[in-house]
């Protein structure tokens, strides 16, 4: 009823948006330094995840008994696996290509093997279903094949939602004077 605060233009939201306009940009002109970027930050959350682990197995073999030694393992790897991207970037960036290329090829052969479901809906549903899911799995062989490809894929995809997030901001921060 009583307004007694005015929001006014959002400046944070602002800055905010210009910052992640910029940042797709940025990323768009250098997929390759993007890419190092990712397979940086990517080695640093193994690393960190796995030292984590390997610091609360003792607690959870307390807890789970033999169990525990899968978890052990496993942060073992996440460290192995960190230190390995962290000294060669280059060899995380093909790791996450071949990464994205193997998640969508697992995607598309389940969404073909359960596409009789569409049947019901018509055939035409079905069929064009069944035609792009062949569709995707030809493509993410092309990603295994080329892993370039798939580099400049995902720097694309974050560029777009650098964009769509920094147009939000922008729209925010400008909506709030009349708040």
């Amino acid at each position: 009823m009583f307004k007694t605060t005015h929001f006014g233009f959002d400046w944070g939201e602002f800055i905010t948006g210009v910052a992640l306009l910029i940042g797709a940009v940025v990323m768009l002109r250098n997929p390759g330094a993007t890419m190092l970027t990712l397979s940086f930050i990517f080695a640093i959350i193994a690393i960190t995840r796995g030292i984590a682990t390997l610091a609360a197995f003792s607690k959870l073999h307390e807890m789970t008994g033999g169990r525990a030694w899968i978890s052990l393992l496993a942060g073992i790897v996440d460290v192995l696996v960190g230190a390995l991207f962290l000294f060669n970037l280059e060899t995380g960036v093909i790791a996450l290509s071949y990464f994205f290329a193997i998640w969508f090829l697992i995607d598309s052969i389940a969404n073909l093997l359960n596409a009789s479901h569409l049947r019901e809906a018509g055939m035409v549903w079905f069929i064009l279903n069944i035609l792009f899911d062949i569709l995707s799995i030809f493509i993410s062989l092309l990603l295994f094949m080329q892993p370039v490809l798939s580099a400049v894929g995902i720097v694309t995809i974050l560029a777009m939602f650098f964009v769509v997030w920094g147009i939000n901001a922008l729209v925010l921060a400008f909506a709030r004077r009349y708040l």
